[in-house]
């Protein structure tokens, strides 16, 4: 099932509805509505997937907040455009993957902070890749 947000076509003009589908309700009712299992949404490889929590602001602009926990496949091929976690001088960071010939670069999404591109020498490594974000409201 796709949730569907937004004004239903020639429904009369109201405040627009958002649609959710629910995850929840007691197995042994016949109501249709099954429990969802993250596990089954968010990880494609099991083996291979991590979760992290982000420090900092570098990819608020992406969507990817401080505190938000990324979900991690290392079994996934990083190609251009990916959000990525990699390995710098010791050092974990989230970025978007830029390659094109001649040069790779980790961008930031926040103007604000320097895009990173690897030196010959440095220690760098592409870690993974970002599949998923979760994100924590107050309550």
């Amino acid at each position: 099932r796709v949730a569907r947000a937004g004004r239903i076509p020639a429904a009369p003009a109201v405040a627009p509805r958002a649609s959710v589908v629910i995850g929840f309700g007691s197995p042994s009712d016949d109501s249709g509505i099954t429990r969802l299992d993250l596990n089954d949404i968010l990880i494609r490889n099991q083996q291979a997937t991590f979760l992290m929590r982000i420090a900092g602001s570098a990819m608020r602009d992406a969507g990817i907040d401080a505190e938000d926990i990324v979900v991690v496949d290392r079994s996934l091929v990083p190609s251009h455009g990916h959000v990525v976690v990699a390995v710098v001088e010791h050092e974990f960071v989230c970025r978007r993957l830029s390659k094109h010939p001649g040069e790779l670069r980790l961008q930031a999404a926040d103007r604000l902070v320097t895009d990173i591109v690897p030196t010959e020498g440095e220690g760098f490594e592409i870690w993974g890749v970002v599949t998923n974000a979760i994100k924590s409201f107050p309550v």
